[in-house]
């Protein structure tokens, strides 16, 4: 049996049982972002309620969040890891920064930490083995990228996840180079490549939302 279609029904019953405190916490963040024009492109609540409980699964305690916009998911990963823990996002634009970071006050979040800038360069200059759990979610084409400093970041039998693992229902088609979205579709099929290849990793493809490709660092 290959699973259970996802109807909006389905999907409706599920967040109605399981993540309306995740829906309340989106709607609430994304007021200040729909305000200031910014794109709504964050993980779904059913995708939030399943990290927050990830998270508290594995007792993590520090997070790194590549790809902040509005805050929302480091909202979620700050909340489900609790008191002690902190939580780094990195965000290349400014003005969305300062959206995230109001919100996180708005939220009394104090263990969020946002960095401006090239998501890239910042990881570089951090410390190796620093991360329980890294949340890459940012422009495709250098998921790869991410993913090989991520390496580098993450503690031993810490996690790395990577969300759009189906390319909005494209990951399995050839993809012409030069067709609408195809840099993001590539980056994603380079990336799951990766992830299934990486020796240290032990790696699935969750199936919700828009797919989470995540892996267990065995160093």
């Amino acid at each position: 049996m290959k699973g259970t279609p996802l109807t909006e029904e389905i999907y409706e019953y599920i967040v109605q049982h399981f993540a309306m405190k995740e829906r309340e916490l989106l709607e609430r963040m994304s007021t200040r972002a729909k305000a200031a024009n910014m794109p709504m492109i964050m993980i779904g609540e059913e995708q939030a309620k399943f990290i927050g409980f990830f998270l508290k699964a594995i007792g993590a305690k520090r997070a790194l969040d590549v790809g902040t916009l509005f805050g929302y998911s480091a909202a979620v990963m700050s909340r489900a890891m609790g008191p002690g823990s902190e939580v780094i996002s990195l965000e290349f634009k400014e003005e969305h920064a300062k959206i995230a970071r109001e919100n996180l006050e708005e939220l009394f979040l104090r263990n969020v930490r946002i960095q401006t800038g090239p998501a890239l360069e910042a990881m570089k200059l951090m410390r190796r083995n620093s991360f329980d759990f890294i949340l890459i979610d940012a422009d495709k084409p250098n998921y790869v990228n991410y993913l090989n400093e991520a390496l580098r970041l993450i503690k031993p039998g810490g996690v790395i996840a990577g969300d759009n693992a189906l390319a909005w229902g494209r990951v399995a088609q050839t993809v012409a180079p030069k067709s609408d979205d195809s840099e993001n579709v590539i980056g994603i099929q380079k990336f799951n490549d990766a992830m299934a290849a990486e020796k240290s990793l032990f790696s699935v493809i969750v199936p919700i939302g828009d797919g989470m490709a995540m892996g267990v660092v065995q160093k």
